[in-house]
């Protein structure tokens, strides 16, 4: 007679889209419940969360044991961290160390915080009459690098587990990026391209399922993202993220390799030297995108329609 279903042990790895920001149960604290800032603490344990990790965690077959380290404001690695003062955690020192040695499936989505942070340390070098381009082409190499070492780390801390990753849309063409400057446009668009061109997408080379969420539409909709209890055009709501989880297990169960170019998601445009002067110009503030999940919407504020 056969035994019970095997348990499923499953991590996640990653930032505020990982404990749920903006979703209407929220695993990061009460105080999404009443609508304000959520805390950043350790995950709660909220097996009914709308964010994507635990509704992955109900689609998973059998017994699921959810382990979520997700923090919101993390990075990759202590080399992104070092990008900008703030900013509270990063995967490889914070994460990968508490992962359980017996678990058998490690979801990981990083990258946006990272983009939020190179976008804005360039910008900052373009004010100063610097050319952001080859710092940007820096870091993008340097996130790749970061990225293998996570990776070679979470498989010394859990040899047996399934890996799982998402790569990033093209944050110049959500809601809030969409709003931003056209020069701030263009590097969201090249950084966040190209992390998921050059670091996130040849992962599935290396047979680790990759979530396409560069070419995925639905990244991009405005329903995704509206409305919700903290929406902010940055994190998406319970629709994105039943979206989210469902790419995710799709990727688990018949992963296809993911797109380099699917037009227009993947443009990046140019940055011409009237853009790079335009950049120059631009105001950076704490509510500018690059700040957006560093500082989150404040109590009462009021969501989109």
């Amino acid at each position: 007679m056969p035994g019970p279903p095997a348990l499923t042990r499953y991590v996640a790895l990653g930032a505020s889209d990982a404990v749920g920001f903006n979703a209407s149960i929220s695993c990061d604290g009460p105080a999404n419940a009443a609508g304000t800032r959520p805390q950043r603490s350790e995950p709660l344990d909220c097996p009914n969360g709308t964010g994507y990790v635990p509704r992955l965690a109900r689609l998973l077959p059998g017994p699921v044991e959810l382990i979520n380290l997700g923090r919101s404001g993390a990075v990759l690695s202590p080399a992104m961290q070092a990008l900008r003062e703030g900013i509270p955690a990063n995967l490889l020192q914070d994460q990968v160390p508490r992962i359980p040695p017996n678990a058998d499936l490690i979801a990981i989505w990083v990258g946006g915080n990272d983009t939020n942070a190179i976008v804005f340390a360039a910008a900052q070098r373009a004010l100063q009459g610097e050319d952001p381009l080859a710092f940007i082409e820096r870091q993008i190499q340097q996130f790749a690098a970061d990225y293998q070492t996570l990776l070679q780390a979470v498989h010394a801390r859990a040899p047996q587990a399934r890996l799982a990753v998402a790569n990033l849309p093209n944050f110049a063409l959500i809601p809030l990026g969409q709003q931003q400057p056209s020069s701030l446009r263009r590097l969201l668009a090249l950084v966040s391209v190209g992390l998921s061109q050059r670091a996130i997408n040849p992962l599935s080379q290396q047979g680790i399922p990759v979530v396409d969420l560069l070419c995925d539409p639905r990244s991009y909709r405005r329903e995704s993202f509206f409305p919700g209890p903290l929406a902010d055009g940055f994190h998406p709501n319970d629709r994105g993220y039943a979206d989210l989880a469902e790419a995710f297990l799709r990727a688990l169960q018949q992963p296809v390799p993911p797109q380099n170019r699917c037009p227009p998601f993947s443009d990046v445009g140019s940055l011409s030297p009237e853009a790079l002067a335009a950049l120059g110009k631009a105001e950076l503030s704490s509510s500018s995108f690059p700040a957006a999940e560093l500082n989150p919407p404040g109590p009462g504020k009021k969501e989109e329609t």
